[in-house]
């Protein structure tokens, strides 16, 4: 598809600064076959302000009280025109002024759901081109960095609102083991990922893990326990001495690949 239509989404409660970022980052696009919508919710810090005295047509925008995260989410899917849905939510940025232009124009962009890398404040993340079942009991892919079809959403719904951090997760899953959608990882860092959000604060593990466990037993029902064991035995089988001379051979060589 030559130049897709764009939708890119924020969500933002009470966050003004980490909004001002993401628009910024969104608006200096090069990539100009695009759509930005966000999503506030009814936040009295600012943001509403901030967002009323941008230019006209920059941004459409409301403001108004949700659920959560995923309520919000689901609601800018209901607005988008997009062929692609990206969500950039409010702390994040776009990583650099082409960004967009050259992961859309990359020669492996194809596929109903297109991920990509990102980067965070002292280091980044990359994820693998091959996806296998049990890949999701383990972690999930970045929203942040994923661009999705437009028709995987009219097909399989929005997001499960019941999961309050992780429906995300829950979606992927569910995209993966239907079997009708083609995943496709591109090796760039689209992205850089605001590490202060929900998801990765401390204080909010206990009840995420709780969540998860929810999740993977509800979605994959009676391979949970078998794809969890392998998971396990993954770990156990990478988990080599730090200092050992395998384990800092490896770490030279795994420096050597990311330069």
């Amino acid at each position: 598809m030559k130049n897709p239509f764009l939708s890119v989404i924020t969500i933002n409660f009470n966050n003004v600064e980490g909004l001002k970022k993401t628009v910024d980052s969104v608006i200096g696009q090069s990539y100009k076959d695009l759509e930005y919508l966000v999503l506030d919710g009814n936040s009295d810090d600012g943001s509403v302000d901030y967002l009323r005295n941008l230019e006209p047509g920059l941004v459409n925008w409301q403001s108004e009280s949700d659920t959560g995260i995923y309520n919000a989410m689901n609601k800018g899917i209901a607005k988008a025109r997009g062929d692609y849905l990206l969500f950039l939510n409010s702390g994040d940025e776009l990583n650099g002024a082409i960004a967009l232009e050259e992961f859309i124009n990359h020669n492996q962009f194809k596929g109903d759901i297109i991920y990509g890398d990102y980067k965070f404040e002292e280091g980044f993340k990359k994820y693998p081109d091959e996806l296998y079942p049990a890949y999701f009991v383990k972690t999930s892919l970045p929203h942040q960095s994923t661009f999705f079809k437009s028709s995987v959403f009219d097909e399989m719904g929005y997001y499960d609102e019941s999961y309050k951090m992780g429906a995300d997760r829950a979606f992927y899953i569910k995209c993966y083991l239907s079997g009708k959608y083609h995943f496709q990882h591109i090796p760039y860092f689209l992205t850089i990922f605001d590490l202060s959000g929900l998801s990765n604060d401390p204080e909010e593990n206990p009840l995420k893990q709780k969540e998860d466990e929810r999740m993977l037993k509800e979605l994959y029902g009676t391979d949970y326990d078998k794809y969890r064991k392998e998971i396990e035995e993954e770990i156990a089988r990478n988990k080599i001495p730090k200092y050992s001379l395998k384990g800092i051979l490896k770490r030279i060589k795994k420096r050597i690949k990311d330069i």
